[in-house]
């Protein structure tokens, strides 16, 4: 019964997307206890960390209840019950983010090297965040009163000071500058090749994106949820960014980017192993490579940049040279002399090829009779589209369909 009650408050945690690990004394394996803050990012060796970590759990007295928060503000929760050598733990978790004056007020309480503040904000940003501590507490609570009993055990509030000797392992690496600490290369070399991959991507360059994205998916941070699954989204969600990103630096209008970056996120959210997610990832950084491609402004000034942004938008809309310059603010001579002086074409020339352009994707892979087509793409008469058509494409709407249908079928 006791067994059940322990992978029942197991489950209930990993659910709720709260850190906990069940261990038995002694360990020899604590990465998960500060994702790997102390050995991998501090240097220090893990032997040490675990002999001290031990000590401290081997004083852990039979239904207790330890609340324990150490210098770096990571909270835990430790519980053991009276029959049982397990010990459960419930964390890393914050109560409150660490980040803008927050980070730096506790950065330079601890003292820390320069060189450890990217690495150590990238820490802080993946430590599982719980805002509501009163959750947590019943939760805990009444996880403590089935295993022990109801008022069968004691709560215990510890914090850092009361153990000198954790406390020493790590603050002479701390204030000793020419430490070797052995993450702070790793943290390096992923923003090396974050930036490797803003480029390509910023280039429109899938091939080198995708080989960029590879590398900077290797760097990723230790684990720091009991979900690989939820793990393997959110760091699809930080690629999503990147990308997001790397699009913006390369011109594309944020409008662009905002209506295909949100829909990679809720198609994310929908993901449903490993296998989807690295499709969906490729399927994401080719699509953010084409949205450069087709939607790259970054050459052109800064009304041009807008009228193309409006022409790319709503194609059914007034494109008229008349209607873009209102939009604009600017005069209609003006805006026709640059418009040619910068992309090469008539504003009107644009226009209508960006709408045969559209009229080709939807014969291509749609079924709507021509008449919805042309609409769809802003010629209300059949006609004039049919003529427009075959005067940029050298066929008719219907020749088109058919041939591209054709290629298909071979």
């Amino acid at each position: 019964m006791e067994q059940i009650l322990k992978d029942f408050v197991k489950e209930l945690f990993a659910v709720s997307e709260i850190p906990g690990h069940a261990f038995t004394l002694p360990c020899d394996d604590y990465e998960w206890l500060d994702l790997s803050l102390r050995t991998k990012l501090l240097g220090i060796d893990a032997f040490r960390v675990n002999e001290l970590v031990n000590q401290r759990c081997e004083k852990l007295h039979s239904n207790t209840l330890v609340y324990y928060t150490d210098i770096f503000q990571l909270h835990y929760i430790f519980m053991k019950s009276e029959n049982s050598s397990e010990i459960f733990c419930i964390g890393p978790i914050l109560y409150e983010r660490i980040e803008g004056s927050a980070f730096d007020r506790l950065f330079h309480s601890l003292h820390m090297p320069e060189q450890l503040r990217e690495p150590m904000r990238s820490f802080y940003h993946n430590v599982k965040y719980l805002p509501h501590l009163g959750m947590l507490d019943n939760l805990t609570t009444l996880c403590a009163d089935r295993i022990c009993g109801k008022g069968q055990y004691e709560i215990l509030y510890r914090d850092e000071a009361e153990y000198p000797n954790w406390s020493q392992i790590y603050q002479n690496y701390l204030r000793i500058p020419d430490e070797p600490f052995m993450n702070v290369r790793h943290i390096e070399g992923r923003y090396e090749v974050e930036n490797a991959l803003i480029q390509a991507v910023g280039r429109g360059n899938e091939v080198l994106a995708m080989e960029c994205a590879n590398r900077f998916l290797s760097y990723r941070m230790p684990r720091r949820l009991a979900s690989q699954l939820r793990d393997d989204r959110d760091l699809c969600i930080t690629l999503n960014t990147v990308l997001r990103k790397a699009a913006e630096r390369a011109g594309v209008h944020p409008i662009h980017i905002d209506s295909f970056s949100n829909g990679n996120v809720q198609h994310i959210e929908q993901l449903a192993n490993e296998e989807q997610i690295h499709s969906f990832r490729n399927k994401m950084i080719r699509g953010y490579c084409r949205l450069v491609n087709t939607y790259n402004l970054r050459d052109y000034s800064l009304p041009i940049q807008k009228a193309i942004t409006y022409i790319s938008t709503d194609l059914t809309s007034d494109l008229s040279l008349k209607s873009l310059a209102g939009q604009l603010n600017v005069n209609s001579s003006y805006l026709s002399t640059l418009f040619k002086k910068e992309t090469g074409l008539p504003l009107t020339e644009y226009v209508n090829r960006r709408r045969i352009d559209m009229a080709k994707e939807l014969l291509a892979n749609t079924s709507y009779p021509l008449k919805s087509i042309a609409t769809q793409c802003g010629i209300s008469d059949i006609q004039y589209f049919t003529r427009m058509f075959k005067r940029i494409t050298g066929m008719t709407p219907k020749t088109y369909r058919i041939q591209v249908n054709a290629d298909h079928i071979l």
